[in-house]
């Protein structure tokens, strides 16, 4: 930790984490501002009609809290703006548009490039649902396949590659460019001085940095303090902490330690690439089977389903198992917890997807943190800040917002999220006071 520092920048808003949260916020932020096209049909009924028609041109001067007032989430009132049917729609379909007023100081630090966890899923990893659910409304992702010249339906499952052009190119086309700061890795938020709210300490590759801002984007991702297995050597170049791809493990076998998506999706793509797989999780058998079932509209969880039932001698799922030792001759020693019986298994590798969880740790300075739990049966593990649901401002922190996943309130997808900007931007602006005269 620095205690005499010598500050490096000071802004009025800095913004942690490029993924879609993130990158949500900045756009707004760089003065891309939402206008609702049609004035006409509004659906929530007269009092919000009126509300909404004062600030028609400009959808973030209106106060988010007459809409709870009128027992509408803010955040719904959004969304519902942006995607209205379970389709994507044509660019020129969209109720909202996007009209550009002054930028105010901002500044986004990352430690990865824009998209986010995007850039650490395997290599030919598929979305969860349609490829627009993975749109910000600045840019419709039909828009960008169309641009780009790209033969895809934006109602299909997208592929990582595309979804990460994507994240790119919306940099580019908003102009962030000049104000994100690459390869620098927050370690701790701290209080600021006399002139600032907050001061945040960073990691670069040669030196740290000190930053101080008045309001603070928290959008690190509900992934980015990755678990590890209590033993795991780091030094040992067996084991692997994220999979990528068949070809990056030689030899003719895998242990996978997991149980969740992205371990399903290693064992399916590394029995296929004809590799022995030894696939142990924790969870019972039941829980892993149900979420196979629930998961058949996916065409990946259909094959995962075909090898189960297969019975192959080169795919073996341990249940209510784990690792409890792994040598650096490729020997790895498996306990099932229910018989205490032991099972050593000889391997090239050793792949541990276990997840992750949010670092909330960087906040430690204003622990106790109020936080509510946000889960469904298979993907969404995490514990979410409480916030002002007309704001999404921290309700133990004045001046942090967090965003994306890590906000309470929101959905399971980027569409889910994503209208949380308008409201962490708004309240901003209102507190700096750059609406009157455009400025």
């Amino acid at each position: 930790m620095i205690n005499n520092y010598q500050k490096s920048e000071d802004h009025d808003v800095i913004i942690v984490g490029s993924g879609p949260g993130g990158l949500g916020v900045a756009a707004t932020l760089e003065g891309w501002h939402p206008y609702l096209s049609d004035t006409l049909n509004f659906k929530f009924g007269p009092n919000i009609d009126n509300i909404i028609r004062r600030s028609q041109s400009d959808l973030l001067q209106f106060k988010p809290s007459e809409l709870l007032y009128h027992n509408v989430r803010p955040i719904d009132f959004f969304r519902s703006y942006h995607h209205p049917e379970n389709y994507s729609l044509n660019p020129d379909q969209y109720k909202i548009k996007f009209s550009k007023i002054k930028s105010l100081d901002w500044l986004m630090i990352t430690s990865g490039k824009p998209g986010g966890l995007w850039n650490e899923v395997p290599r030919n990893q598929l979305t969860l649902g349609p490829s627009y659910w993975m749109e910000l409304a600045h840019y419709p992702m039909k828009q960008f396949f169309v641009d780009f010249d790209l033969d895809r339906d934006p109602n299909e499952l997208g592929h990582r590659d595309d979804i990460i052009l994507y994240y790119e190119k919306f940099v580019e086309r908003f102009n962030l460019h000049h104000k994100i700061r690459g390869g620098e890795k927050l370690v701790h938020v701290d209080q600021g001085d006399n002139e600032r709210r907050f001061k945040l300490i960073v990691d670069t590759n040669s030196s740290q940095k000190v930053y101080e801002c008045d309001y603070l984007v928290f959008a690190v991702g509900p992934k980015s303090q990755p678990r590890k297995l209590q033993w795991q050597d780091e030094n040992n170049s067996f084991i692997s902490n994220n999979y990528t791809y068949p070809g990056d493990y030689p030899g003719d076998s895998c242990v996978i330690v997991g149980g969740g998506r992205s371990s399903d999706w290693a064992a399916t793509e590394l029995y296929d690439a004809e590799k022995l797989v030894v696939y142990v999780m924790r969870q019972a058998k039941e829980n892993h089977l149900r979420l196979i079932k629930d998961s058949l509209h996916l065409p990946y969880y259909q094959r995962l389903n075909v090898i189960m039932n297969s019975q192959s001698n080169r795919f073996k799922i341990m249940y209510d198992s784990e690792i409890k030792r792994f040598t650096d001759d490729g020997n790895v020693t498996v306990i099932d917890n229910k018989s205490q019986i032991t099972s050593e298994i000889i391997t090239d590798h050793l792949i541990v997807e276990i997840g992750a969880s949010a670092n909330y740790q960087l906040l430690s300075k204003w622990f106790p943190l109020t936080l509510i739990s946000k889960r469904d049966n298979y993907r969404f593990q995490l514990m979410q800040m409480v916030c002002n649901q007309s704001t999404f401002e921290s309700v133990d922190i004045p001046g942090l917002y967090p965003a994306g996943y890590l906000a309470e309130g929101t959905g399971l997808s980027v569409i889910g999220f994503h209208a949380g900007s308008y409201l962490i931007a708004g309240d901003i602006y209102r507190k700096i006071n750059k609406f009157s005269n455009g400025e």
